[in-house]
């Protein structure tokens, strides 16, 4: 019958299973709390990734240009009256959407035009038709689509596209240096969305009524 207690006595002082038990509980929990954390930095990775990849998209796009010349650059000049050509009265070229990008407006009070040479700089929006004052080289710009894919859209430039822009140059004595013979001048487009298309010519050295600058 002692021996019998003792065993009893033994079994219940036994701590053994009640040690494994609680390790086990202590791994479960550190799983737990393991595949939480892993959870939350896989999340957040996606996320960071998902930002970077969108900035990177949008910044690509916006440095990207939107359009892209169509053909050459002519330069018009009108003659005087003893018939020679003096300066440049007109600018006309063709543009097109740039590979990969997407359609984009063309209307006047959309798109931006920047004009520089040797003596001066000019800056205005397309829809400067009769601005007054005449306060600069650019007098008068005109849009027009000559190649559309939808009719219903005229001011909106989409894949396959074309538009023409002609820039009349202001000519107004003591307004604007004129354009004239071996001259670098510089046309920037600007959208509303992406970048600018650069022109960037020199007229030749004999002035011609009508001049392909390509």
């Amino acid at each position: 019958m002692k021996n019998m207690m003792n065993r009893i006595n033994g079994l219940w002082k036994d701590q053994k299973g009640i040690t494994g038990l609680e390790t086990a509980i202590i791994l479960i929990a550190f799983i737990v709390v393991a595949a939480v954390f892993a959870f939350t930095v896989m999340t957040t990775g996606l996320f960071s990734t998902e930002k970077a990849k969108t900035t990177a998209q949008a910044g690509i796009a916006e440095a990207s240009s939107t359009f892209a010349p169509k053909g050459g650059l002519i330069a018009e000049c009108a003659q005087n009256a003893q018939n020679a050509c003096t300066h440049v009265d007109a600018l006309t070229f063709q543009i097109t959407t740039a590979s990969g990008s997407t359609g984009t407006s063309i209307a006047p009070d959309k798109i931006a035009l920047i004009y520089s040479d040797d003596n001066q700089r000019d800056a205005t929006n397309a829809d400067i038709n009769n601005r007054l004052p005449a306060d600069g080289i650019l007098s008068t710009v005109t849009i027009t689509k000559i190649v559309a894919s939808a009719a219903n859209a005229p001011e909106l430039l989409q894949q396959g596209d074309v538009a023409e822009i002609r820039v009349e140059l202001n000519t107004t004595a003591g307004v604007s240096t004129l354009l004239g013979n071996n001259a670098l001048f510089r046309l920037e487009i600007i959208p509303q969305q992406g970048g600018s298309l650069i022109l960037s010519r020199k007229t030749p050295p004999e002035l011609m009524p009508v001049m392909n600058l390509e």
